[in-house]
């Protein structure tokens, strides 16, 4: 399923995020469709679950809306838990089909994402790593040509992490 035409070393997104919760909590967040909806996705966009099989070779299928309505796709891979999830995100239609990203520039259809989490006396460490998969060398310049964007949306998406376990903690 998964083809990984780079290794980890080579360039693509690395986001590290601190989160003041338990690494289970946080890892929790990522595997349970209640969490999901209320901190996954765009800042100023809700979403939708419409599908959470949260196992390797399950599917977590979505709907964002805000100015405009998109669909999501994980396909995941290695799931280790409490310390590790890996997926491929794709944008996809309705049926939860892969298809091209919504806006005007041929992106990858693939991106390869890998979540670590380490504790640290109650601090848990998130480190993001991502990259195009299967993709063309003009997917690969689009996808890089956007890294500050995506290192903003992700730290906005963190955000909402960050306040969800903090609702959680109480």
């Amino acid at each position: 399923m998964i083809v990984n035409n780079q290794t980890d070393q080579q360039k693509g997104l690395m986001i590290v995020r601190n989160f003041k919760a338990p690494m289970e909590l946080v890892f929790d967040a990522f595997c349970n469709a209640d969490a999901l909806a209320e901190w996954w996705g765009p800042v100023g966009m809700s979403l939708t679950v419409l599908r959470l099989d949260f196992r390797p070779g399950g599917k977590f299928h979505y709907k964002m809306e805000g100015d405009k309505t998109m669909w999501g796709l994980f396909r995941y891979g290695k799931i280790n838990r409490p310390d590790l999830i890996e997926f491929v995100n794709s944008f996809s239609d309705e049926a939860g089909n892969i298809c091209k990203a919504p806006f005007p520039m041929d992106f990858p259809l693939e991106i390869f994402y890998k979540v670590t989490l380490t504790d640290n006396n109650e601090v848990t460490t998130l480190t993001l790593r991502g990259y195009p998969i299967n993709a063309t060398p003009e997917q690969e310049a689009a996808y890089h040509s956007i890294m500050e964007n995506m290192h903003q949306g992700f730290g906005g998406t963190f955000d909402k992490l960050d306040a969800y376990l903090g609702r959680m903690e109480r």
